[in-house]
């Protein structure tokens, strides 16, 4: 017993050496870590009994509330400071020419400024090892102002060309990339990333050809791609991807607008540069795209895809939905080789699929392929797919919704342009599109009415655009109108024989919206305009239809109501 003892006070004076080495005790939340300034805390005495209840007591909260107070005001001063030294260098560049008050000449001032970044940038170096978080301030404020002496020597003084100047700029996000490493903060990839695309705007070229910029874009592309993969990020390839894609667009059109081919290149280079990127990167490090990061993805893939239809569209008309149709198989690989390796469903990625895939369908595919005649037969044939998809034992609600988004604002503008009769173009057998899309939604209710939750409010839109649809195919197809007030009548009657048959109280209820309007087309059309043979066939019409109605409803109604599950 005595040695057990004595084997478990060894095992804790080692637990706690080994908390005093990694610096585990005390430290502060995951939020504080990357402001944190590691204050030096008391040493814990060796025979203190610690209390093993999880309640920290009140002394404790209320130190930590100091401590959080203090990193606040550490990381306003620290960044305050940063701040000021830039305006100080920024102020030795700009303003001093501008006041006149030192009388350095510019390449001075420039080389000044220089140093100046360069000294921040060693002093962090220095003082990383007492701090790493806070002294990670000042060779961020030397990057910036390096940033700012040679745009201002390119730019302002005009005493180094585009070439140097381009050279300092590679240079220098080279080294923010490696501040970056050191120093584990973000702000020097953005610094690396942001400086590097925006120096084609800023450093006036004269070359009239487009390859060198295509070659610069791409370039960088690569080298964020791979060092976002070596770093474990996804920010730096998905900042760089829509600097890359839209910083290339601006200038292609002011500059280079008659080089078409050539951007149709560099954009179809992006998608393939960051889709390997994003599919490696999954590959690699084992964390597929979670549906937050999915959709912070989405707007680049929906940038991507206006851009390069539009760039198409102008100069490839007949090409340009085969190739959007080819780039959403190409956003389909990506998804389905990670998928197949790692052996479980990728939330992320699948949703970014049904997107990309969904908007190419309706636009590409629909839209632009499909001939305008046959557009509403193909538009009838997606409520099956819906009701499929929700039939299906696979299916993911929380990612696969655009798809069926998509699909049902296609059917429904069809289905609308239908029931009202106002096509857009000559459609092939229009009279009877209406007519089959009340059997189609008839059969989708009886498919589903069993049902519970969400797919019982769908049976039940489609039981009641089923009888618009009716009621419009009746229209349509009789050529009088006794003959529709019969068939509406004769559907009213039809709905309540069908419920007191199958015990469906939804289906009877929604019978009476068949014997509203029945009545209001008496009321505001027949009995306006027509004869008196007329108005009397159709007032007998309605009165038989509506007596036998309430008979059969007054059955419906002494029916047990359905057990909720």
């Amino acid at each position: 017993m005595e040695s057990l003892e004595q084997r478990l006070a060894q095992l804790e004076s080692r637990l706690e050496r080994i908390e005093r080495h990694l610096h585990l005790a005390a430290q502060p939340s995951a939020t504080e870590e990357s402001f944190s300034f590691h204050a030096q805390q008391p040493a814990r005495d060796k025979n203190a009994i610690h209390p093993t209840s999880t309640t920290s007591p009140p002394v404790s909260i209320k130190s930590n509330d100091n401590a959080n107070t203090g990193n606040a005001i550490t990381r306003l001063l620290g960044w305050g400071g940063a701040m000021a030294l830039v305006l100080a260098a920024s102020y030795l560049i700009k303003l001093a020419y501008e006041s006149g008050w030192l009388s350095l000449p510019a390449q001075a001032r420039i080389g000044l400024a220089m140093t100046s970044g360069l000294a921040l940038i060693a002093c962090g170096l220095l003082l990383r090892r007492k701090d790493r978080h806070y002294a990670s301030l000042l060779p961020a404020a030397g990057i910036v102002i390096l940033f700012l002496s040679i745009y201002s020597a390119h730019l302002g003084y005009h005493f180094i060309g585009n070439g140097a100047s381009g050279l300092a700029v590679v240079l220098t996000c080279i080294a923010s990339l490696w501040l970056c490493r050191m120093f584990h903060s973000d702000l020097y990839a953005l610094f690396a990333i942001v400086g590097s695309y925006s120096a084609p705007f800023l450093i006036q070229g004269t070359s009239q050809q487009i390859w060198p910029l295509i070659l610069y874009f791409s370039a960088w592309s690569i080298g964020f791609s791979l060092f976002s993969l070596f770093a474990g990020r996804r920010r730096y390839y998905l900042l760089a991807l829509y600097l890359a894609i839209v910083g290339f667009d601006l200038i292609w059109r002011h500059t280079f607008r008659h080089q078409w081919l050539a951007a149709f290149g560099y954009q179809t280079a992006q998608l393939v540069i960051f889709s390997l990127c994003a599919t490696l990167f999954t590959l690699r490090h084992k964390r597929p795209l979670d549906q937050r990061s999915a959709a912070i993805h989405l707007p680049a893939l929906l940038i991507f895809y206006i851009l390069q239809y539009s760039l198409l569209h102008r100069h490839l008309p007949q090409t340009a939905p085969w190739l959007a149709l080819g780039s959403a198989a190409a956003v389909g690989l990506c998804y389905l080789v990670p998928r197949l390796l790692l052996k479980r469903e990728l939330q992320g990625g699948r949703l970014i699929l049904i997107c990309y895939g969904s908007l190419a369908l309706v636009h590409a595919g629909y839209l632009e392929l499909t001939p305008p005649g046959w557009r509403p037969w193909l538009a009838l044939l997606a409520l099956p797919a819906a009701v499929a998809w929700l039939t299906a034992s696979r299916r993911n609600i929380s990612t696969d919704w655009p798809l069926l988004a998509a699909i049902g604002l296609l059917w429904l503008v069809n289905f609308g342009q239908i029931i009202s009769h106002e096509l857009p173009a000559p459609i092939y057998g229009h009279k009877v599109l209406a007519l089959l899309h009340a059997l189609e939604l008839y059969a989708g209710y009886a498919l589903l009415r069993k049902n519970k939750g969400i797919t019982r409010l769908l049976s039940c839109a489609l039981v009641y655009l089923g009888h618009l649809a009716a009621m419009a195919a009746a229209w349509q197809i009789l050529s009088s109108s006794l003959g529709v007030s019969m068939a509406w009548g004769l559907l009213a009657l039809i709905c309540l024989g069908l419920a007191l048959t199958l015990g469906d109280r939804m289906l009877g209820h929604s019978s009476l919206l068949l014997f509203i309007f029945s009545a209001l087309k008496v009321l505001l059309h027949d009995l306006a305009d027509a004869a008196t043979p007329v108005r009397i066939g159709c007032l007998v019409i309605v009165g038989v239809t509506f007596y036998a109605g309430g008979w059969l409803y007054r059955y419906m109604e002494r029916m047990a109501p359905p057990q909720s599950s």
